[in-house]
């Protein structure tokens, strides 16, 4: 249990920067009038606090009712206490210097996520397999990009070209392009429908057009079922398969995954290769740069934190 609870621990700042911060930035929620603690006269309820333990102990396999759960809840509770009062903290000076993240940036956040899934439907499904709505993501997301706002706002970090080109050579294996394909699909229901749609590919009937007409995949149906280019591990592994054994112009036969029975057709490929310094400059730029950005945020909020006027008027739960 021990080694449980560190886990539960180190992956705290994560969950709650998606949770607790994401209710700081939200009005009008129902609360109990059992105060946990205040910063800077902004209230944290003991209703917020429970819900978050809560939430880490589902997360985490934590039975709170158990004798083991309860010896666990009082340290959870208090770790989430503390990043509470952190994002409390970090939402405020947020609000004051208007970083809080826009509609617009949570926006494109969204579409970029989006990009790393073949199809809406695997998209949505792996918002099922952690338990999340797109509602919820979108306040992680907020929280996040308004974090990221606030970065660049305390930090005057840069990154030199001499820091760029030595860890490009440093980790040049992090920067191989994987090998690629390029597919189209039509998702259908069942599998008498997908014969129908070889067999009206058969004709000489368009692929492009009876995935506009007949696909059940809202991601890709209006782009004639074309999922762009995708990687080994980014497809689920009957499609996977299917797809990366396509030549160009080659339809598969029908392939059944949990989603329902496709028809694939393979348009391009690319064989995985190293990038240059060239091509992978603005990204390394990018990482260097939020550690940096990192770095400095951490000093910052721990000079605002001993700054601030925090009082717990209530104890965590023992």
């Amino acid at each position: 249990m021990t080694k449980q609870l560190k886990v539960v621990a180190l992956a705290l700042v994560l969950v709650l920067v998606g949770v607790a911060a994401a209710v700081a930035l939200t009005r009008g929620m129902q609360r109990g009038t059992a105060v946990a603690a205040t910063i800077n006269g902004e209230v944290v309820y003991q209703s917020e606090l429970n819900r978050e333990v809560a939430a880490i102990a589902r997360q985490y396999g934590i039975d709170l009712n158990s004798g083991e759960g309860r010896k666990q809840q009082g340290e959870i509770a208090r770790i989430v206490l503390d990043q509470m009062i952190e994002q409390r903290l970090i939402l405020q000076e947020a609000r004051r210097r208007n970083a809080v993240a826009t509609e617009e940036q949570v926006d494109g956040a969204i579409t970029d996520i989006k990009k790393n899934f073949p199809s809406e439907a695997e998209f949505q499904f792996a918002l099922d397999q952690r338990g999340l709505t797109l509602v919820d993501l979108r306040g992680r997301l907020r929280t996040n990009l308004t974090v990221q706002n606030l970065q660049a706002q305390v930090s005057r970090a840069t990154v030199s070209e001499a820091e760029i080109a030595k860890y490009y050579g440093q980790n040049r294996r992090e920067f191989d392009r994987p090998e690629q394909v390029r597919v189209r699909h039509i998702l259908l229901e069942t599998d008498a429908e997908a014969r129908f749609v070889l067999a009206r590919l058969g004709r000489g009937e368009k692929f492009e057009d009876l995935a506009r007409q007949l696909s059940k995949d809202p991601g890709s149906k209006e782009q004639g079922g074309d999922l762009g280019f995708v990687s080994r591990g980014q497809l689920v592994s009957e499609f996977e398969q299917t797809a990366f054994a396509l030549q160009p112009g080659q339809t598969s036969g029908i392939v059944k995954t949990q989603y329902g029975y496709h028809v694939i057709q393979g348009i391009a490929r690319q064989a995985g290769k190293p990038s240059t310094l060239a091509e992978v400059r603005d990204q390394i730029r990018r990482q260097l740069l939020a550690k940096k950005q990192e770095a400095d945020f951490a000093t910052w909020l721990r000079q605002v934190k001993q700054a601030a006027k925090i009082t717990r008027t209530a104890a965590p739960p023992k």
